[in-house]
């Protein structure tokens, strides 16, 4: 481990490193405690904070674990039908997406504007 690694990550930090989203990091840690380290991702208490040791993590991961930038943008060259992956530093193309509506757009059969 690098001096510049801290020992203990949020568990927000462990689920980036282990590529999988904040709620369902939450649930393993939750399972971990409910399970006494049974199953789950290993969390410690500090109070009301959780932690992610950080050795446990790598043990899990079955190797050392790295800080993890942003994932590449991949843009789909609809020419071509191919993925072209942009610069990790670029900002996502944002496209806006209107939908136009008519103004005689007929009303869905279950609602009803009647009032009988």
């Amino acid at each position: 481990m690098n001096s510049g690694e801290p020992a203990f990550l949020t568990v927000e930090e462990a689920a980036k490193r282990l590529r999988i989203g904040r709620t369902l990091a939450y649930q393993l840690a939750r399972r971990y405690r409910s399970t006494d380290g049974a199953e789950g991702l290993p969390v410690v208490a500090f109070g009301s904070t959780l932690r992610v040791p950080r050795a446990k993590l790598e043990e899990l991961a079955g190797g050392p674990i790295d800080d993890v930038g942003p994932a590449p943008v991949v843009e789909l060259d609809r020419r071509h039908g191919e993925a072209s992956a942009a610069a990790a530093t670029s900002k996502p193309v944002r496209r806006s997406r209107t939908t136009r509506r008519s103004a005689a757009q007929p009303a869905l059969p279950f609602t009803s504007t009647d009032a009988s």
